[in-house]
């Protein structure tokens, strides 16, 4: 009940306010929160003794969660989002709130899953509300200086928490309800946002048709769109290599190079948003200016230095080795830039006048998909191969995206199947 009054206090506040400054605030507190989580399998490994098998898992519970949204996709369709948004975000921000009294593992990974089980909902949501209220050729600008807002509070939240468990017993325990609390209000305000449906509202049934009926959607839409299949097929490269580095990183950054929560919480969280604050409004004028292939092409080759980089501080000791850990991932946020970008609006440019919701939700999906097996691939290249392979094939993957990128745009072009990628200004 208690939450409720909260969120009407929420809408009234912020009823008057334009949609787009609503969305920039709410990604920018949202900043907080993922700061913090940040440190999920870092936590699960040097505080609570985690098996490599586990933090794999951990890193495993969004993009798997990820997989749910084609559902949250046909429930946003059927009703008001605003509901479902303060309904369902309530739910994953007290889970996470449940860290305070974390002792084991299995409690981290569970309240993980639940959390990232929500926030499954709010990418669709994201994409029609950009749709909605911002014109096609600022979404790259809007959602840029969203997320430079965001990577800053970012920054000093993981500053400050790196900071704060690295010289406080158990001091993790602190920090997920502070990100609970941050998460409520800034899901609050997302939620005041009216977005308007395609179809005319109607109670949905929970029944075959509504758990079947989104995968043959996201069949038919990728049969009858065969270069936005492309496209995800380019994607799905990267995104494996990316996702295989997910368990390998934190147990490389713990276990062979012995850094500590500051210097994780600096390198990783700090230093990658401080550079990423820098880029992003770049990354978003170029996207504005340029097609989602041509832009995958050149982040997703980039992205091959960046393995390489991290490997080598392993060679150095002191203070060679953190320049070397901050360098390697002030390079990751500079290309990460443009990925985020590419990630959050490449669909709005293949839906073009129909449902950016549903075309986004193909894509987290596709996210899903490679989440349930490419963190386990890492793994196990890793387990019988060591970390330095597992990275340097991520490393060889990123530069195959990159390739395939053009390669994929070749084919839409020779088969008379290239629309207009380009934004409206």
């Amino acid at each position: 009940m208690k939450h409720v009054l909260f969120y009407s206090i929420i809408l009234t506040r912020l009823g008057r306010s334009s949609a787009a400054r609503r969305y920039i605030l709410y990604v920018s507190l949202s900043g907080a929160v993922f700061g913090i989580m940040q440190f999920g399998e870092v936590i699960a490994r040097k505080s609570l003794g985690a098996s490599p098998l586990m933090v794999t898992l951990i890193t495993m519970t969004m993009p798997v969660a990820a997989l749910t949204s084609i559902w949250w996709a046909k429930l946003i369709e059927a009703g008001d989002q605003r509901k479902l948004l303060i309904f369902v975000g309530s739910i994953g921000y007290l889970a996470l709130a449940s860290g305070a009294f974390l002792f084991n593992v299995s409690h981290l990974l569970i309240f993980y899953l639940i959390f990232f089980l929500s926030f499954a909902l709010v990418g669709p949501s994201e994409n029609r509300i950009l749709q909605q209220y911002v014109a096609s050729g600022s979404t790259g600008k809007t959602v840029g200086m969203g997320y430079s807002i965001r990577m800053g509070v970012a920054a000093l939240a993981c500053g400050v928490a790196g900071i704060w468990m690295e010289h406080t017993e158990g001091g993790f325990r602190n920090m997920y309800p502070v990100a609970a609390l941050i998460g409520f209000i800034a899901i609050g305000i997302l939620a005041t946002i009216q977005t308007k449906n395609n179809q005319v509202s109607k109670p949905l049934k929970v029944d075959s048709h509504f758990i079947f009926s989104p995968i043959k959607d996201v069949i038919a839409l990728l049969k009858r769109r065969k270069d936005y299949l492309r496209f995800e097929i380019a994607f799905m490269t990267y995104g494996i290599a990316f996702m295989m580095t997910l368990p390998v990183v934190p147990l490389f950054l713990v276990d062979d190079l012995g850094l500590g929560y500051d210097v994780i919480g600096l390198a990783r969280g700090t230093g990658t948003q401080i550079v990423m604050i820098l880029t992003i409004p770049i990354f978003g004028r170029l996207f504005d200016r340029t097609t989602p292939h041509r832009m995958g092409a050149y982040v997703f080759s980039a992205l091959g230095l960046y393995p390489v980089i991290l490997l080598s501080a392993a060679y150095f000791e002191g203070i060679m080795r953190d320049i070397l850990v901050y360098t390697s991932f002030a390079y990751f946020g500079t290309v990460m830039s443009g990925v985020m970008l590419l990630w959050n609006l490449s669909s709005l440019r293949f839906s073009g006048d129909e449902d950016a919701g549903v075309y986004h939700s193909v894509h987290i999906t596709a996210t899903g998909i490679r989440g349930v097996f490419a963190p386990l691939l890492g793994y196990f290249v890793m387990t019988f191969l060591g970390k330095t392979t597992a990275l340097l094939t991520a490393a060889v993957l990123f530069f195959i995206g990159g390739i395939l990128m053009v390669v994929m745009r070749k084919i839409d072009i020779k088969n008379g199947e290239a629309t207009s990628l380009r934004a409206h200004i």
